[in-house]
């Protein structure tokens, strides 16, 4: 297993919050909508990076479970990893740019991985958006306490 994977830090509601607002924007097509988060969004490409860490790198790991481990696991696990290495190094050679397309990659594979209509991306999204503002929120609650 890649003890390098995933490499996010815990983000804040507000992060979680831009973030899946550009993703959706970026799907609707919303040209206007993806300009205006467009521009907190660049300075943090590694927001979107983030949340792709957080979709990709659960289903292409190895299963903690060593019966669940075959030879397509370890295959999937190089691809997830090279996938998401190649997302760092575009969001870190050219943020501005690569924004747009990751976010396309984030809807792509959400489509690909978590649902069987196409129709439903979109609540797919709404729906990983929720779960991880929650996790985001019971964090950042959690760390303000100590």
């Amino acid at each position: 297993m890649h003890e390098n994977m995933p490499m996010n830090r815990a983000l804040t509601p507000a992060q979680v919050q831009l973030a899946f607002d550009y993703v959706l924007a970026v799907d609707a097509g919303d040209d206007a909508a993806v300009h205006r988060p467009a521009v907190e969004v660049f300075p943090h490409t590694g927001l979107l990076v983030a949340i792709a860490e957080e979709l990709v790198f659960p289903v292409t790991a190895l299963p903690h479970e060593i019966d669940d481990i075959n030879a397509d696991s370890f295959v999937l696990d190089e691809l997830g990893v090279i996938f998401l290495m190649a997302i760092r190094e575009w969001a870190h050679a050219c943020p501005a740019s690569a924004a747009p397309a990751i976010a396309r990659c984030i809807v792509h594979f959400v489509a690909q991985v978590f649902i069987t209509e196409p129709k439903d991306v979109v609540r797919a999204l709404e729906v990983i958006r929720d779960g991880r503002l929650e996790l985001a929120r019971a964090v950042h609650t959690t760390s303000t306490h100590r």
